[in-house]
This record gives C-alpha cells, sequence and structure tokens, in this order.
C-alpha cells in the first residue's frame, strides 16, 4: 500500500488517500474502512438515458463516486473488497441518496474521510503505517498435501489465504495395479506443481513449505527437481533451496498451525509476525493452564485487569483481534481504542493487534476476542460485584439517574433503558449508624474465630489405638483409626465380589453402549452409603465395526483361451476372524458378542505383499531397514508384545507399508502352552488357537483423550480437531494365531529367517505348527486381500463419580477404575478392578454408617471409553484440571485386580512409602508360610509409572501423584486372554482366581492405602525417596549418553561437545543432591510436626499455640501436595506436547512402559547435543523449583 495523501486535523477527522498495490492492501483496507466514512473512488456506473422519442439505451461509464459507507464485504479468496452505501455527492450521472457498490481496485487510488471526534484514532493510524510500511514480512507459501489432495495457501503478514486446492484420483495399488497407482501419483504431482507455478513468482526468493502425513511431500520435491534438471529450469531450480519439507499429521489445511510450530519452520520464519503472533498466543494458553492469575480472557475481565493496572510495564501483553475495531456500532469500537491507548500509552504495556484471518487470530477470537498476560497475577476478576448485578448504584453514586442500556445484535433481544432512582436514606446518620454496626459485627466474628478455628483445624480424637509412640498416627474423626482399618480389612467378602464380577461381566459394555451398568453403578454406591454419586457425560470420537476381510491370495495364470489373459487369483486360505464359538459350555457368555476390530483403525481394502515383521518394535523395523527388506506397499504381520501396539502401526505406516494384521504368538505364554503338553482353553490352562486380542491402534504417546479434542474436555458443541494426528491413516486388524498360521506358513522359505536377527529376533512359538519365521516378503503370486471398515461417531460415554466430603475440601484422594471392556466379559480387565472398587466403596460406606468422616475428601471414579483411548479419565482430568491442581493429593488406580498370581505396582516415589507400609499390613493370598503378608511374598520393586490406564492424565498432565497395581500373571500360571471373548467368568473361576482371594486383596490394599493417604495429618508421603529416584534417573540418562558418544551424531563430533554434555550431567547432579538435603530435611520437619499433632497437649485456651501448629501442618502438607507439580513443563515434550512432565512419560516407542527423564532421554537417543543441553537446563530449573517449594 502507498500512501498518497494525509491530511489529519486535531480533533482527529481528516482523509488519508492510499494506492492499494497487492492483493493483501485490501485486506488492510477492509480493517480500515467503517461505516459512516466517507469513501472516494473510481467506478463503473451503468447509465440509463432517454431520447426525445422516449426510447431509453444503456451505457457503462467511468467516474469517480463519493459514498457514505453502510456495509462491506470482503472476499478473503479472491481479495475482493465491495463496498456500499448512499451517494454523498453528485455527479453527473448520479444523485445524492442513490445506492451504489464501490469495487476497490490494485493499482487504484481511493479517498478515505473519516468525520467526527476521534475518527482517526490510534487503532486507524495504526492500520495506515502497518499497511504502507516498505518491509512489511515477506510471503511464504505452504503447500500441505496428502495423495490425491493437496492445499496451496499463502501466509502474508495479516492472513492465511487459501489459494487453491488441488485433488486428483490415484488407483490403490493392488492386484498388479502398481503402474496404474505410480502414474496416478505422477500426475497428481505435476498437477498439483502446475498450479503453484500458476501461482508463485519464481523471480522472488520465498520458503515453500511441502508437508503431508507420510512421504508424500518429500517426493513432491523430488518430483519438482527432478522437473527443473530434466526440462532445464533455472528459475524452479533455484527454488530448491527454499523448499521446506516437514511432517504433518494430515494433509488438510487445519494441519498448518501445527506445521509452523515445527522447528525447522519456526527457525526459518521466526522473524514474520505471524510467527510472533503465535508464539504470543502459546504463551498465553500456557499461563492459563497454570492458572496462576497472569492470563485473563474476556472484556470484562481484561478491562479490569487494565483498570487494576496489571497489563503494563515489566511483561503486560494486551492480545486483540482486528475483528472488534470492525464493530458497526462506533460507541463499541471506540471502547476498545481507548482500551488498547491506555495500555500502550498510560501504563506502557505491549499491544498486539492479531489478524482473524490467521491461526493465532482464529484461537483467540475462541477467548472472546481479546486475552492479556498480565505483568502481576490477579485471582478475582471474574468474581462480579454483588452490587452491580443486583441493580444498585455502583461507586455510591446517590446523585442522579443511572441508565443501564445495553446494545441488541442478531444473538440478543431488544433491551429498553431502564432508569433506577436511589432509595433516599431510612435514617439520619445512616454512614455512622452503619460504621458502628460494622465494626460490631467484625469483633464478634474475630473473636468466635480465635477459638473455633484452631479446633475445626486440628483432629482432636482419641489416639489409644496400637501405633507405636514414635510413628505420626492418622486421625479418624467419629471412631478410632485402627476400628476404620478392621472395617476395611473385614469388609470385603468373597461372595460380594463374585456377584460383582458376574454382574459385570453379563453381557458387552464397549465404550458409548454401557448406560445400564453406569446406572446401576451408580446406584450401587448410593446403596453403599455414597449419596453424592452422579453420572458425568462426555460427547468422543469413537469407531465401531462394521466389516472386514482378511484371505490369502495365490495368483494363477490363465490360458490364452480365457477371455482375458493374464494374472487372476485364487483364494488359497480366507481367515475366520472371529473366536470359536463354545456351544453349550459354561465357558460361553450368553448374547451377543462383539467382533474383532481395532479401536481408531483405519477404514481401506488392500491387496499387497506381505512381510514379518517380529514384535513390529521400531528397532525390529530398524533391523528389517538395515538388512535392506523390501517394506514399501506392504502388508506387516507382526506379534502382539514389547509395545503399544497402536505404536506398531505408526511405525509401519511411517515406512510405507499399507496394512497391518496383529497376532498372539504363543511365545508370549511362558510354559503354559499347547507344545508343553497342556489342554486349550476351555479345557486346560493354554490359549484357545483362536482368541483375538482386540484393542486400540491410536498413537498413545502422542497424547491420550479424544483425538478430536486435545487438551480440553470434549463437552457438547466444542470445536473439533481433524484426529488423523493421532490415529492411523493404514488399515489394521487383529487375528488368531489359528488365521495367522497359514499366512506364516505361506513365508517359509522366502527371505531370510528370523533366526539370522539379532536376539531379539529368537524364539517363536508356532515353530512346532511347520512355521521357520521367514520374513519375506511374500512372493508376487502370493498376496493379502486386507479389508477393513469401520463407522466413526461421536457419542456420550459415562463417568459414574462418587464422593464423600472430607473435613478438608481442598485436599482429595481419587481412586479409578475403568468400567468400559472389549468384550462380553472382561472378568480380568477390566472388571476385576470394578469388583474390587465396589467392595473398596462399601467398606468406607459402611464407615460412614458407623459415625466415620474422614479428614480428606474422597473421590471414587467409574471411567468409560478407557480401552479406545483412556477416553473418560483423560476428559475428566482436563475438564476439572484447575480443582486438580489445587486440591488433588493422589490418585489410586486399579484397572485390572486379578489376571494371575504375581504382584505388581507402578507409582511415582512420593506412594512408596505407603504401599510399603500397606503392603506389610495384609495377609498375601501367595503363601508359602502361614503368616506372610504381601510384602514378604513380594520383590518390592515399584515399577516407573507408563501408560496404558486411566492414571495417564492426573499424573502425565496434571502432575498428581499415581499409583496402578494389580496381581499379574507369571510363566506358571495359566495363560490369560487379553481383550478376548474368553476373558470370561468362567475362566476367572476356573482358572484366573479360584477363591477370589486375589481380588480381596487387593480391595484391601486399595483400601488400606487411601485410608492412609487421607486419615493422616500430615500426608503420608515422603519427598526423599523422590530424591534418591531421580538421581537414579539422571545416572541411568548419564550412562546411555555416555554410551552414545561411540556413536556416530552431535554428541561425538568434538571434545567441546563431550565436556558440554558432561557439564550438563554435573549440573543435573548437583542440583538433585540439592533437593535430596532439602528433602531430608522437610521430612524430618514433617515427621516433628506429626508428632506435636500426635500428643494432642495444647490446652483450648493456648489458642494461639494451635493456630501456629494449624499453619505449620498446612505448610507441609501443601510442600507434599504441590511437591509432583513442580516438575509440570508447560511447553510439553518435544514433538508430543500434551505430556507435561519432565520425569514420567511412556516411552515414545513402547507405549505402556514408562520412561524416566523423557525430554532428555529421547535427545540422548537421537544424539542431538542441543536438545540435551536444553532439556538438561528445563529439568535443572523444575528441580530447583521443587527444592524451593520445600523449604519450611
Amino acid at each position: 500500500m502507498r500512501l498518497i495523501k494525509q491530511n489529519f486535523e486535531r480533533d482527529g477527522s481528516g482523509l488519508v488517500t492510499l494506492f492499494p498495490e497487492e492483493p493483501e492492501d485490501m485486506w488492510y483496507a477492509y480493517n480500515l474502512i467503517r461505516p459512516k466514512d466517507l469513501l472516494r473512488a473510481s467506478a463503473l456506473r451503468r447509465v440509463v438515458t432517454e431520447s426525445a422519442t422516449g426510447s431509453t439505451s444503456s451505457t457503462r461509464v467511468h467516474t469517480t463516486l463519493t459514498i457514505r459507507v453502510e456495509s462491506l464485504d470482503f472476499d478473503p479468496q479472491s481479495s475482493q473488497l465491495h463496498v456500499s452505501g448512499r451517494i454523498a455527492e453528485e455527479t453527473k450521472f448520479t444523485k445524492v441518496g442513490q445506492y451504489h457498490t464501490l469495487d476497490l481496485e490494485l493499482q487504484r487510488n481511493f479517498t478515505l474521510t473519516k468525520d467526527g471526534e476521534e475518527a482517526w484514532d490510534s487503532v486507524a493510524r495504526g492500520i495506515i503505517k502497518e499497511a504502507c510500511d516498505p518491509v512489511r514480512s515477506a510471503d511464504v507459501w505452504a503447500v500441505v498435501m496428502q495423495e490425491g489432495l493437496a492445499n496451496l495457501a499463502v501466509l502474508t503478514g495479516a492472513r492465511t489465504v487459501l489459494r487453491q486446492r488441488v485433488e486428483v484420483s490415484i488407483p490403490r495399488k493392488r492386484g498388479g495395479r502398481a503402474s496404474d497407482h505410480d502414474k496416478g501419483l505422477e500426475k497428481f504431482f505435476q498437477t498439483t506443481l502446475d498450479t503453484l507455478l500458476r501461482q508463485i513468482d519464481l523471480n522472488e526468493s520465498k520458503p515453500i513449505l511441502l508437508a503431508s502425513p507420510g512421504f508424500t511431500a518429500s517426493s513432491f520435491q523430488k518430483f519438482i527437481i527432478d522437473t527443473a534438471t530434466r526440462t532445464g529450469n533455472k528459475a524452479l531450480m533455484a527454488q530448491k533451496a527454499n523448499l521446506v519439507v516437514v511432517h504433518s499429521s494430515s494433509g488438510h489445511l487445519h494441519a498448518l498451525n501445527e506445521i509452523l510450530q515445527t522447528p525447522e519452520v519456526t527457525a526459518r520464519l521466526k522473524d514474520t509476525q505471524y510467527a510472533r503472533e503465535g508464539k504470543l498466543m502459546d504463551e498465553f494458553m500456557t499461563l492459563l493452564r497454570k492458572d496462576d492469575g497472569r492470563a485473563w480472557y474476556g472484556p470484562s475481565e481484561v478491562e479490569k485487569a487494565v483498570e487494576k493496572g496489571a497489563v503494563g510495564r515489566g511483561g503486560g501483553v494486551l492480545l486483540i483481534s482486528n475483528a472488534l475495531f470492525r464493530a458497526q456500532d462506533v460507541a463499541i469500537r471506540r471502547r476498545w481504542v481507548r482500551l488498547v491507548d491506555k495500555v500502550r500509552d498510560v501504563e506502557g504495556g505491549e499491544v498486539r493487534t492479531l489478524s482473524s484471518e490467521h491461526e493465532s487470530g482464529k484461537r483467540l477470537d475462541g477467548l472472546g476476542g481479546i486475552a492479556a498476560i498480565l505483568t502481576f497475577p490477579l485471582d478475582d476478576l471474574d468474581e462480579e460485584d454483588e452490587g452491580e448485578e443486583e441493580g444498585e448504584i455502583p461507586n455510591g453514586n446517590t446523585n442522579g439517574i443511572r441508565a443501564l442500556a445495553m446494545s441488541h445484535n442478531e444473538q440478543t433481544p431488544l433491551l429498553t433503558t431502564v432508569h433506577v432512582v436511589p432509595p433516599p436514606p431510612r435514617y439520619r446518620h445512616s454512614t455512622l449508624r452503619r460504621f458502628c454496626t460494622i465494626a460490631l459485627a467484625t469483633s464478634l466474628i474475630v473473636v468466635v474465630a480465635i477459638f473455633l478455628i484452631p479446633i475445626n483445624w486440628l483432629p482432636h480424637h482419641s489416639w489409644d489405638d496400637g501405633w507405636s509412640s514414635d510413628e505420626a498416627r492418622p486421625a479418624s474423626q467419629g471412631m478410632a483409626y485402627r476400628e476404620l482399618q478392621e472395617i476395611l480389612l473385614e469388609t470385603p467378602n468373597q461372595a460380594k465380589v463374585r456377584e460383582w464380577s458376574q454382574y459385570y461381566t453379563s453381557g458387552p459394555h464397549l465404550a458409548g453402549k454401557n448406560l445400564t451398568q453406569a446406572l446401576w453403578t451408580r446406584e450401587k454406591w448410593q446403596e453403599f452409603g455414597v449419596q453424592d454419586s452422579n453420572i458425568v457425560a462426555y460427547d468422543v470420537y469413537l469407531n465401531y465395526h462394521l466389516d472386514h476381510r482378511l484371505a490369502l491370495l495365490e495368483s494363477r495364470q490363465k490360458s490364452a483361451g480365457d477371455q482375458v489373459a493374464g494374472k487372476d487369483y485364487d483364494i488359497k486360505y480366507e481367515c475366520k476372524l472371529e473366536e470359536d464359538v463354545l456351544h453349550g459350555h459354561p465357558a460361553m457368555n450368553p448374547g451377543p458378542r462383539v467382533p474383532t476390530f481395532h479401536a481408531y483403525s483405519a477404514n481401506g481394502d488392500v491387496t499387497a505383499q506381505y512381510v514379518y515383521v517380529n514384535f513390529g518394535t521400531f528397532w525390529d523395523f530398524d533391523d528389517l531397514v538395515k538388512a535392506n527388506v523390501s517394506l514399501e506397499g506392504k502388508i506387516a504381520i507382526v506379534k502382539y508384545g514389547r509395545g503399544f501396539r497402536g505404536l506398531k502401526i505408526k511405525r509401519a505406516q511411517e515406512l510405507g507399508m499399507v496394512g497391518v494384521l496383529i497376532y498372539s504368538d504363543p511365545q508370549e505364554d511362558g510354559d503354559i502352552t499347547e507344545q508343553n503338553g497342556y489342554k486349550t482353553y476351555p479345557d486346560g490352562p493354554a490359549r484357545n488357537p483362536s482368541s483375538v486380542q482386540r484393542g486400540s491402534v491410536d498413537f498413545i504417546t502422542i497424547g491420550p483423550g479424544d483425538p478430536t479434542t486435545p487438551g480440553y474436555p470434549s463437552k457438547p458443541g466444542v470445536p473439533r480437531q481433524d484426529p488423523s494426528y493421532q490415529i492411523p491413516f493404514i488399515p489394521s486388524l487383529p487375528i488368531s494365531y489359528q488365521d495367522a498360521l497359514p499366512l506364516l506358513q505361506a513365508l517359509n522359505g522366502h527371505g531370510p529367517q528370523a533366526s539370522n536377527f539379532n536376539e531379539y529376533w529368537q524364539g517363536g512359538g508356532l515353530g512346532y505348527k511347520n512355521v521357520s519365521y521367514n520374513i519375506g516378503p511374500s512372493p508376487s503370486s502370493l498376496k493379502l486381500n486386507l479389508m477393513n471398515k469401520q463407522e466413526y461417531v461421536t457419542r456420550p460415554i459415562w463417568n459414574v463419580i462418587g464422593i464423600i466430603n472430607g473435613s478438608l475440601a481442598d485436599e482429595v484422594v481419587i481412586l479409578g477404575n475403568h468400567r468400559d471392556a472389549w468384550i462380553a466379559g472382561g472378568a480380568a480387565d477390566p472388571n476385576s478392578g470394578s469388583a474390587a472398587l465396589n467392595e473398596v466403596v462399601r467398606s468406607f460406606g459402611l464407615a460412614l454408617e458407623k459415625g466415620w468422616k474422614p479428614l480428606r475428601t474422597i473421590v471414587f471414579a467409574s471411567w468409560d471409553g478407557e480401552e479406545y483411548n483412556l477416553l473418560g479419565s483423560t476428559e475428566w482430568v482436563e475438564e476439572y484440571l484447575p480443582w486438580l491442581s489445587n486440591a488433588a493429593v493422589a490418585y489410586l488406580n486399579v484397572d485390572i485386580s486379578c489376571m494371575g498370581s504375581g504382584f505388581v505396582v507402578a507409582a511415582s516415589p512420593l506412594l512408596h512409602k505407603a504401599i510399603y507400609d500397606a503392603t506389610s499390613m495384609i495377609q498375601s493370598p501367595n503363601q508359602t508360610v502361614p503368616g506372610q503378608t504381601v510384602r514378604d511374598t513380594w520383590d518390592g520393586y515399584i515399577k516407573t509409572i507408563g501408560s496404558g490406564s486411566d492414571f495417564t492424565a492426573f499424573q502425565d498432565f496434571a502432575g498428581v501423584p499415581s499409583a496402578n497395581m494389580a496381581y499379574r500373571r507369571t510363566a506358571q500360571d495359566p495363560v490369560y486372554h487379553y481383550h478376548s471373548n474368553y476373558d470370561s467368568f468362567h475362566w476367572m473361576e476356573e482358572f484366573g482366581d479360584k477363591h477370589w482371594q486375589h481380588h480381596l486383596t487387593i480391595a484391601k490394599l486399595w483400601a488400606l492405602i487411601a485410608a492412609s493417604l487421607i486419615e493422616n495429618p500430615i500426608i503420608h508421603f515422603r519427598a526423599t525417596d523422590y530424591a534418591k529416584a531421580l538421581a537414579s534417573y539422571v545416572q541411568k540418562t548419564k550412562a546411555k549418553a555416555d554410551n552414545s558418544k561411540k556413536l556416530d551424531g552431535p554428541l561425538s563430533e568434538s571434545s567441546t561437545t563431550g565436556q558440554h554434555h558432561q557439564a550438563a550431567f554435573l549440573s543435573l547432579e548437583a542440583a538433585v543432591e540439592r533437593l535430596h538435603n532439602a528433602t531430608v530435611r522437610f521430612d524430618r520437619q514433617a515427621a516433628a510436626v506429626q508428632h506435636r499433632v500426635q500428643r494432642g497437649d495444647i490446652p483450648w485456651w493456648k489458642w494461639w499455640q494451635k493456630i501456629k501448629l494449624s499453619i505449620e501442618v498446612k505448610k507441609v502438607n501443601d510442600g507434599y501436595k504441590y511437591l509432583e507439580r513442580q516438575f509440570l513443563h508447560g511447553d510439553g515434550l518435544d514433538g508430543r506436547n500434551w505430556f507435561k512432565h519432565v520425569v514420567f512419560a511412556p516411552g515414545r516407542w513402547t507405549g505402556y512402559a514408562g520412561a524416566t527423564l523423557p525430554g532428555l532421554t529421547e535427545v540422548v537417543e537421537d544424539r542431538n547435543a542441543t536438545g540435551v543441553e536444553k532439556w538438561s537446563k528445563i529439568i535443572e530449573g523444575k528441580i530447583d523449583a521443587a527444592t524451593r517449594s520445600l523449604k519450611y
């Protein structure tokens, strides 16, 4: 935009003449021109003339018109601006008052006049300055694509514009039609390139982003370079350095926001306006998640913050959408202009006007169009003044009539002005009387509070239970703690746990299809005494099975006499894809069965050769790539185990494979196999050959929860994101080893054998079935046809939430288990946990009936949707994150209470002491010597917490210390049919837990651990355990970094780099040592405080000592409660920013297994020296923050 003329008067009126030079300038004009302005521009006007004879003729003439603007219409795709209004100055061809629409054109002047006071305000002048800035940010082109689809967009300083969409049908690779696919892909690339070249000027050097899932973008880059070389197009070849290839989760335009946040793109575009705006919005959202009072949004809240001087020098930033300045009402526009002027000119803060046509502006529009980052926290901006709500006169304004008026729009009714007159005073000297009343009432309240607050804060019971005098003993209101323990140990019984198991396993209860079970669970809990039990629903993205097929095809050569010469295929084996029906056997659950399918699997119908890929781990695929095994375009056949199933598919599709089959190999069954002479289920403990493991194939290490609402609760009406970044785009099927056998046998003799690879490829439980575990690929004459058809819907799921309110509302312990199952049974997963949870609830309900009231609040949760992607728990945590961040003490999870005899527990280090104490008090169901406790028969190893169950959102997103425990299968236990129809009530009673003792043990352990956390005046944590664990994690990661120095990569490029990484770990070790010293002191002080509470010897009249002790108790408990939260990093982990914890996360290529110091571990594995330096500093900062939080 070129400024031709400018004339502003002192009162703010005036005019400008502007010369738009490029389409972007029309966007600035659209934001500058407002209703009631005068606009003068050239126009093409149709003029009708009448001759003397009465005949008429119509001609079009070029003229210059001046209109009083009434409305504007801007087309963002074509950058055309149409301004309509009434003629304000008479011309030869027009009269005043006639209606006309001016189409502003490039390379033609227009003059804009604004009348009235403050018409040319600071915002309008700022738009002119920005539009006419000759060094305005250059354009960036982006091609967001996937096979057959390309979106060409341009990113300017103010807008993101979709310029062209290319769609070309590409045949699938199937049945010998690979050449058709290649031709279709080449045609697609050529069409996309031709379209791009029509849009860009090759003489300009601007970045061109090429983004896609998989390898489409990199293939397109290669096509561009090859085309430039083949055609000798030097200008196109010169653009090679400008091509930036990045990975995206989708080929649709919405993925652009994700693309712009990738490191390679941010490095290239760091100085652009939209990059700075995006960074500001990310900073705002991070502060908002922290909920520390420094991030506020919404008109009234931001205005209050500005009034309080919180958006000023020292970091205050006002974020405002330019859409607010396009308001039709002048008063509304002036409101925002004055707010901007006050922040920038009076308070000295920064003002950022975000474009509503950029992703950052759209995010801001979703928050009401205005937000602020404050220089200091404010906590009460959303608390409206009660006087104003009730129509009172604010600020004591009683000298007139106050008019309450509200402008209307299409979303509000017409409101009339209401006049409110203040009432006359009732008494003389009313101010003095009011002051005396308030003073006397306040004095009385203070006196009562001085005596009552200490009494309410401190527990005051008898301490005549059996705890030793040197231990800090818990406090139970209404009964002795020993009596509470006896109730929790004696209430659970075999008959009840069996009854609950039989109910839950009596029919299908998939996620989103178990409302009757949710209602039943709520009713039972209410019967048990937990009256505050309710159903909390979320609308989530789910899929259900429609159809599937898997067939082994063998080609045959047709004779010349056939109608069609060439190859055709015979069906060599048609897979059943279902489990055997055990007619008349008690093992078979009655009623309908759930088909075999994967949650979030992609629809597709592919025919291709196939390859055996072992367990399909990242490292297995790496071995195949190094061995030059052809994977692209093939179907993978994979064994379950050694990692989450969805990550097997993720890696397969990244390597260009077109489908995945996953089966359960007897290799994972230990000693209990048919090969070793054991009968198969239901006649024996070995695996039934037809059993199929269903399950989810989402990319769990990117983030759990509804993939269409990442990071926020999936409530009705919320905006939905494209889920393709988190779920596969190639089809997959779960199959039995019975169906896998013919496929594996057909590979015999083709390709290398698994035994030729490293130790991780050895084994395989089907050798006795004539399977040699050849890798393949299968010969071209032998292919698989894989068809998968799913219905994707958004529908409700139902959590059941029960609450027992304690004396301390801001300290909460949560116990949870999920209720949904993959099959009609689910006797182990999850309903052994559901049965145990019911007994825990019943036990606490009985204690309530006998007069007990907990010190801390208890929440019980029966989650829905866990099997799909931890849906119910994650959405609940995302919805109640501010409350959980303030109040949650711990989350105790039981997914499966029993599937074998081996006790296993994973937990945050803070919970280790509570777990060891509880396991030392309960008799083990696996006693070899009478009287042995669980602790006696367990090796004492507590695993690092990973993912795969409902603790994930609590531990990794909200920073709530979590634990998960179960009796798992050992190598000598009967085979557990995971996610199979044979996970039945019959299997549990005959093979899994014959006398239900493991169920009862888990119920008692669960209740006792909860009770110790609920009832101790000082939270039953030990911070020193955390420091010791951190020290071991640092040493483990350091050893991995030392080993990486032996490999090629940044960590070994120079001794200086090595010194940097050594220095980084030395700093971490020093930080851990400081934390260890702080935790030792803190635990010692906590024990001393608990001992003083235990003595209970402060007389009531020494109220000041009671207050002091109460404050000390609160301070210690806050230190313990918030310690885990100190390790949350707002930006999250690299590449998976939903995970916020810097100490714990699921391994990025394992899923279930936990990784420690994941951000640092991953950059070490990638041999990224810069990343090591970055993450060591982040972790050191978090450790130091934890150290400071424990200062007593």
